[in-house]
């Protein structure tokens, strides 16, 4: 079992891939590193998802991955692999395609704000979001945000203060806490994204 820190880097873009992983607890993001040196978030990897996926073909990864939150992952030897456990794989990597292919319409479709909107809702439904005493919240650099809606910490930095100052958000430590959630819900304007 591989256990990772919040944004330790379990492989980068490059590297050899001899490791197929299924990560059992957290959540991790696949990067690619932009040639500006920007970071786009590619796809996130949910409990039960497999990633290292090119390690299959016993190439070299083409993207980095990042743990979002802790995390934990068993490292498996792709060439070991029994039928069924490769129908897993399969299944796995075909539904994370389709969620590429949400995110992708994600990227593409509204205004910024409505962007940030629906991420925070996604990352309250992963391993992402906490609760405590003032109420449900993610952990979300305004970087990280900035990197899964196509856009830059500065006008991340400038929406989530426009949401602050509206009641919708609040935030703390590392947190942001979602107060109006309804609100929020019609600002994202539908959900298109869903961590299944």
């Amino acid at each position: 079992m591989k256990r990772v820190r919040r944004k330790e880097v379990i492989y980068r873009a490059g590297d050899h891939a001899q490791t197929l992983y299924r990560l059992e607890r957290g959540l991790i993001r696949i990067v690619e590193i932009l040639p500006d040196g920007r970071q786009l978030t590619l796809r996130h990897v949910l409990p039960g998802d497999y990633f290292g996926e090119e390690s299959l073909s016993e190439r070299n990864h083409r993207y980095t991955a990042e743990a979002l939150t802790e995390a934990a992952a068993h490292a498996l030897d792709p060439h070991g692999l029994s039928p069924e456990e490769l129908r897993q794989v399969a299944s796995s990597l075909a539904s994370q395609m389709s969620q590429m292919h949400a995110y992708e319409t994600h990227l593409q479709w509204g205004e910024l704000r409505s962007r940030i909107c629906r991420y925070l809702l996604y990352l309250a439904a992963t391993a992402a979001h906490g609760q405590d005493e003032r109420g449900l919240y993610v952990s979300a650099s305004h970087e990280e945000i900035a990197d899964a809606t196509a856009s830059t910490r500065e006008s991340v930095s400038k929406l989530l203060s426009d949401l602050r100052h509206e009641g919708l958000l609040d935030t703390g430590y590392r947190k942001i806490y979602l107060v109006d959630r309804r609100s929020l819900e019609a600002e994202a304007e539908t959900r298109l994204l869903a961590a299944v």
